[in-house]
C-alpha cells in the first residue's frame, strides 16, 4: 500500500496545482523623491507607471547648516493635513551623526523616510506638502501625485525580461505568441496530463495491491489445508 500512498499524493498535489487560479502579483515599485533647498526635484508627479501599492521615498539633499525638512501626504485626499489619518514622516536630516562603532548618535535622527500605498488605495490626485525648516524659518511646498489603477495586462514583457534595442529575437518565442495559447494555459495543460498520469499509476498500484492480497490470501488457505 506504500506505493499507492504516494500516488494518491502525488495525485492530490496535482489536482491541487490545476485548481489553484493564475494569479500574477504586483511587483511594487519606489519613487525618489529628492528634495533640495528649493523644493522636491519632481515636484507635481502624474507618470501612468505610478499604481496602487506603489511607494514614495523621500530623501533629504538639503546640506544648508541647520535645515531640516518634513513630509506629508494627504492619505484620505481631503485637501488638508489631519496628522491622525495622513502621513506625517519625522523631521530629515541631511546627514546623522555616527559614534565610533558605526551607530546613530542620535537614535531619533533620520535621512529618509518612506509611504508605501496599499494595493487597493483609491485612484486619483493626492496632495503632498514638504516642509522645510532653516533656523526656524519654514517654507512650504505643495505637490500633488497621481496614483493610478493596477491593472495587470498579460501582453508585454515580464520583469527581468530583456526588450527594446539590442535584445536578441527569439524565435521559439515567436512561435509561442503565434500558436495564440498563453504561457499560464500552457503550464496548465502540462498539469492537467501530469495529474491524468498520476492517477492512471494510482489504480494500476492499488490493482496490484489487491491482485497480491488475493494470491497471499490463496497461499494462506492451502497451507491451512
Amino acid at each position: 500500500m506504500g506505493r499507492s500512498v504516494v500516488a494518491l499524493g502525488l495525485c492530490t498535489m496535482m489536482l491541487c496545482l490545476v485548481a489553484l487560479p493564475s494569479m500574477q502579483a504586483h511587483e511594487q515599485k519606489t519613487l525618489s523623491v529628492i528634495l533640495l533647498d528649493d523644493g522636491a526635484v519632481y515636484g507635481n508627479i502624474s507618470d501612468p507607471s505610478f499604481v496602487q501599492g506603489n511607494a514614495m521615498w523621500f530623501k533629504m539633499e538639503d546640506g544648508t547648516e541647520n535645515a531640516t525638512m518634513v513630509a506629508r501626504l494627504d492619505v484620505n485626499q481631503d485637501g488638508v493635513f489631519n496628522a491622525s489619518v495622513d502621513f506625517e514622516s519625522g523631521v530629515m536630516m541631511e546627514s546623522c551623526e555616527l559614534d565610533e562603532n558605526g551607530s546613530l548618535v542620535d537614535e531619533e535622527c533620520i535621512v529618509s523616510s518612506t509611504y508605501a500605498f496599499p494595493s487597493n488605495a483609491s485612484t486619483g490626485m493626492y496632495t503632498y506638502w514638504i516642509l522645510r525648516d532653516h533656523n526656524t524659518t519654514v517654507t512650504m511646498w505643495n505637490y500633488t501625485i497621481y496614483v493610478h489603477e493596477d491593472i495587470h495586462e498579460e501582453d508585454g514583457p515580464s520583469p527581468g525580461d530583456c526588450f527594446g534595442a539590442g535584445c536578441e529575437t527569439s524565435a521559439a518565442a515567436d512561435e509561442d505568441v503565434n500558436s495564440g495559447v498563453p504561457p499560464d494555459e500552457a503550464i496548465l495543460q502540462i498539469l492537467v496530463i501530469l495529474a491524468f498520469v498520476a492517477i492512471i499509476f494510482l489504480s494500476l498500484s492499488i490493482r496490484k495491491d489487491r491482485l497480491s492480497g488475493k494470491s497471499l490470501d490463496s497461499v494462506h488457505a492451502s497451507e491451512d489445508e
